[in-house]
């Protein structure tokens, strides 16, 4: 998977890249089809904003996030990604399910 991090309005030390890219990692080994994903941290007066964004076969996930502190701005965005991820394939497992489901009904009857 691509991992682009990028900063507007300031410079990104190493420690906070490396975080980031374990957090990508975490979320990455739920959904491997995954193919890039793009963070960008801007600072403006006192808010931090977060936007993540995935993109993969079938899918494309966008959150947005504005905090005091950085981390948690980093933070609320990443799990707003991986709740709307865990939404997603939940949705695609229910679907299978009902179809298998389906299926079966009409070769028992």
């Amino acid at each position: 998977m691509e991992k682009i991090i990028a900063g507007r309005h300031q410079n990104l030390g190493e420690n906070l890249k490396q975080y980031i890219y374990n957090e990508l990692d975490k979320i990455e080994s739920e959904y491997k089809k995954l193919t890039s994903a793009r963070v960008v941290l801007d600072h403006q007066k006192n808010l931090f904003y977060t936007e993540v964004i995935l993109h993969g076969k079938n899918i494309s996930i966008e959150a947005k996030s504005k905090e005091l502190s950085q981390r948690k701005s980093i933070d609320n965005a990443l799990e707003k990604t991986d709740k709307q991820l865990r939404k997603f394939l939940s949705k695609l497992k229910d679907k299978h399910i009902h179809r298998k489901d389906k299926s079966r009904e009409l070769v028992e009857e």
